[in-house]
């Protein structure tokens, strides 16, 4: 699928978000201004602000306040990225170095400090609680999901269960605030809202799925390098569907590998991969992204017709299939 396509259907709504994004984030502080100007130049597919408006297209109005319920979401999942970046200790994100190995983890904490902020400014200057609330909630679960992660991956007995509930968090939670607001303001009914919160729900469940078993597949490039989950003692779908169907004794055994702190990086990466291949890891995952896939689209129901609709169903067939 060509996001470009689909970019294209909403060009001028974009185009107001990126520039809502860009006045708001100016600032007096020239360290600032240049590390705001590496992010804009390095900026991602931005699949929230365009899920959020397409969302919006499908059941009503885009409206200003739409704008900038998509420039919040953006605003909010950078700010999740450059805190994400000092926890793992990345130096390198989608191919290009991250603001703490260009500058330094106070930098990015506090870069991602300063995103989070504004976002928050900008949202309370539309004096809208229930608004407001979609996102707090969302804030609320990046941080509980990414805390509960880093519990799992000291323990490493994550179990499907507890996977679901990581990505969900640290995920969905933001599809869900950001679709959910996008169709809020474009003055869609409470049924619609709750359809579309759905989808968000599920496409983002199937959106982390998809990405985590990139991690055990290492030929395809996608500017992230393979097995770099299992480093940070994170267990992910594949590796948990081939933890279920493997003998006691070799689970035991590969779970106490995971524990070492001893054992070199680069050979667990390998012992995992070679253990996800032998249990079918991989085809397990992708048949439950699959599902996931299927309930977004489902959810879209409610919708009438019309090429926005299409899209979003496009966008959760293109998650739950794509290969690249």
């Amino acid at each position: 699928m060509d996001l470009e396509i689909v970019r294209r259907l909403v060009d001028s709504d974009i185009k107001e978000v990126d520039q809502l994004i860009s006045d708001c984030l100016k600032s007096e502080v020239k360290l600032l201004d240049t590390i705001n100007d590496y992010l804009f130049k390095i900026k991602g597919k931005r699949i929230r602000p365009l899920l959020g408006i397409l969302a919006a297209h499908s059941c009503g109005i885009v409206s200003k306040k739409t704008i900038v319920c998509a420039a919040v979401s953006e605003m909010i999942h950078t700010a999740t990225l450059l805190h994400d970046d000092v926890a793992d200790n990345s130096l390198i994100r989608r191919g290009n170095k991250t603001i703490q190995s260009l500058f330094s983890p106070a930098a990015s904490v506090l870069t991602g400090d300063y995103w989070l902020s504004k976002a928050l400014s900008l949202l309370v200057s539309q004096e809208d609680y229930q608004l407001m609330g979609f996102y707090t909630k969302a804030v609320e679960d990046l941080s509980e999901g990414e805390l509960f992660q880093m519990q799992k991956a000291e323990s490493s007995d994550t179990t499907q269960d507890d996977y679901i509930n990581i990505i969900a968090r640290k995920t969905s939670s933001l599809f869900v605030a950001t679709i959910s607001a996008c169709v809020y303001t474009s003055g869609a009914s409470q049924s619609i809202i709750e359809s579309m919160s759905n989808y968000a729900y599920y496409l983002g469940i199937a959106f982390q799925i998809r990405d985590d078993i990139f991690d055990y597949l290492p030929e395809i490039d996608t500017g992230k390098k393979s097995g770099e989950d299992i480093k940070e003692k994170k267990i992910t779908l594949p590796l948990i569907c081939a933890l279920n169907v493997s003998p006691l004794e070799e689970k035991q055994k590969m779970l106490e590998l995971i524990k070492d702190s001893d054992y070199d990086d680069e050979s667990l990466s390998k012992v995992t991969y070679d253990f996800v291949n032998k249990y079918c890891g991989v085809l397990c995952a992708q048949n439950i992204l699959s599902d996931y896939s299927k309930k977004a689209i489902e959810s879209l129901e409610a919708l009438d017709e019309s090429e926005y609709k299409k899209e979003l169903e496009k966008l959760a067939l293109y998650v739950g299939t794509r290969q690249e």
